[in-house]
């Protein structure tokens, strides 16, 4: 019987830094930097920093949180700095899977890259092994039933496998790792997010400590489900696709698919936001002169037309809301969705942006993500673009420099750490360990 997880631990359990393409690895560093950058920016978001002390109150340990003064065990560890990485929504994302794999990894390996004293060679190369991992069982799944919100359905899978190669696990061990993390798959509700319902930021956390757990009771020699990986998650799917899985493996590298935002929203935004910021650049629209504002888009977007969110979360998952935030604050980032972004001039103009969903733009997807926005004046004239690829991606990359920027901006809030400093070190140069990461983001 065909055995994904076998097939995948047999990659990840041999892999080498010295295998992977240089630019490659220049992805990679890129994606651990940016996602350093989204935990220490998202652990003092609204309840994320309350979590995070209660965690360390009820379990304390001497594995610290990226961003605060706080440690506790490795587990939780893992928790509070997923949960953190993905309050702003921020991370760095695949289009493919259609989620979220670096921010299911990295904290598992930060967490337990802590209690080895891993090196900055260690740390790529599990982050990677895991990002693999975590790409290709998405995109195996990939569509999910829509009523799953995608964080914390198959992200466990890839924070096994980056946890088994960072403690050096056998073939063997790595295999029944994935296939106990495959079982912990949380149904997850996409509801969630459309709610503001906060729980939802717990769910890549909760990846992330389920596959340190899974590598620890592969290691204590318990046995994962026979095919394990595709039971447990062909459920959340109409269509498991197993070649997905292993199909050039070793070969294409799903880190360097991988996109970047700047926006502070879901990425099912991006595209009108991009079309948005457009049109304020060519036509300087003022948002007391607009009438009225049509979104079209793809389906899975279209969902997000709830127009008077009541909290960050929400916000970030609205498209009236990110229009009109973008149009009113000139900026989307974490200021222009946080709670006192939520007013009265904003709802306003909200309330006057309608969504549609264009049946065209669904066979585009996901190598393109298309949306039009028309913007119609109060004197008369429509201003109109359309956005085939959000920013971000690998058609239409941001500049080293700009992702720099924000790393420095989410730093911020930590006084004491050298954002240009750490970057650079990140990006460039000889890979930091993981205790040297940390420490750059310790506030003292």
């Amino acid at each position: 019987m065909a055995d994904d997880a076998a097939d995948l631990a047999a990659f990840t359990s041999t892999l080498e830094l010295s295998s992977v393409p240089d630019e490659v690895v220049t992805q990679a560093r890129l994606t651990v930097a940016d996602s350093v950058g989204a935990i220490v920016g998202g652990a003092d978001a609204p309840t994320v920093g309350a979590f995070i002390d209660e965690l360390a109150a009820q379990a304390p340990g001497p594995i610290r949180v990226c961003g605060t003064a706080v440690s506790m065990g490795p587990h939780l560890a893992a928790l509070a700095m997923g949960t953190a990485g993905s309050a702003l929504e921020l991370d760095e994302g695949h289009r493919f899977a259609a989620g979220h794999p670096a921010m299911h990894v990295l904290p598992a390996v930060l967490a337990a890259g802590q209690q080895t004293d891993a090196t900055g060679e260690q740390l790529l190369t599990a982050f990677i092994a895991g990002y693999e991992v975590a790409a290709r069982v998405g995109m195996a799944v990939r569509p999910l039933d829509p009523v799953y919100h995608v964080h914390g359905v198959w992200g466990a899978v890839g924070a096994a496998a980056a946890v088994a190669r960072l403690r050096g696990r056998s073939a063997a061990v790595t295999a029944d790792a994935l296939r106990i993390a495959a079982g912990s798959a949380q149904h997850t509700s996409f509801d969630a997010a459309l709610q503001g319902a906060t729980v939802r930021d717990t769910y890549m956390g909760m990846s992330a400590m389920a596959g340190l757990l899974a590598v620890d009771a592969a290691t204590a020699g318990i046995g994962g489900l026979s095919d394990g990986i595709r039971q447990s998650l062909r459920r959340t799917t109409d269509s498991y696709d197993p070649a997905a899985v292993t199909d050039a493996v070793g070969d294409r590298w799903e880190v360097g698919r991988g996109y970047f935002k700047t926006h502070a929203a879901c990425r099912y935004t991006h595209g009108a936001l991009d079309a948005v910021l457009q049109l304020q650049a060519e036509a300087g629209i003022a948002p007391t002169e607009v009438e009225s504002v049509v979104v079209e888009t793809y389906p899975t977007a279209a969902r997000l037309d709830e127009p008077a969110p009541t909290n960050s979360l929400q916000a970030k998952f609205s498209l009236p809301f990110a229009v009109a935030t973008a149009l009113v604050h000139g900026r989307t980032d974490k200021p222009a969705f946080a709670a006192a972004a939520i007013g009265e001039e904003t709802l306003t103009l909200a309330d006057r942006v309608t969504v549609r969903e264009d049946p065209t733009f669904a066979e585009m997807v996901p190598e393109r993500r298309p949306t039009r926005v028309r913007v119609t004046l109060r004197d008369g004239p429509t201003h109109e673009a359309q956005v085939d690829h959000p920013r971000g991606g690998p058609e239409r990359p941001f500049t080293t420099a700009e992702l720099a920027q924000k790393f420095g901006t989410l730093l911020a809030t930590v006084p004491s750490a050298d954002a240009d400093g750490l970057w650079d070190t990140l990006t460039a140069g000889s890979m930091p360990s993981v205790d040297t990461v940390v420490e750059a983001v310790t506030p003292r």
